[in-house]
């Protein structure tokens, strides 16, 4: 006499359908930015972008301020080491640079 099995026989999973299946997805990087109409390599006759900065609080005024507050934020990543908490224990000589 057999005693039945406790649980039911193991099946394979169906197939998987080329079509139904999504391709893998990618994890998003962050990538290099080039704001080419305030960098050096916009095009030959374009005229620079004008920002005025007010001297005494040091804001910047004008319909390009963004785009310059952007692009300062792009180089200070570039160029600033990643250890420094905040832009106040950045050395003067190392913002002088930037």
């Amino acid at each position: 006499m057999t005693t039945p099995p406790r649980s039911p026989p193991f099946s394979p999973p169906p197939p998987i359908d080329a079509t139904s299946h999504s391709p893998p997805t990618l994890k998003r990087t962050r990538k290099a930015i080039g704001l080419r109409s305030l960098a050096a390599t916009r095009p030959v006759g374009a005229e620079r972008p004008l920002v005025h900065v007010d001297p005494t609080i040091g804001k910047a005024d004008g319909p390009h301020r963004k785009k310059l507050r952007t692009y300062l934020g792009i180089i200070a990543r570039d160029k600033v080491d990643v250890t420094y908490e905040n832009w106040k224990q950045v050395p003067i000589a190392q913002k002088d640079l930037i």
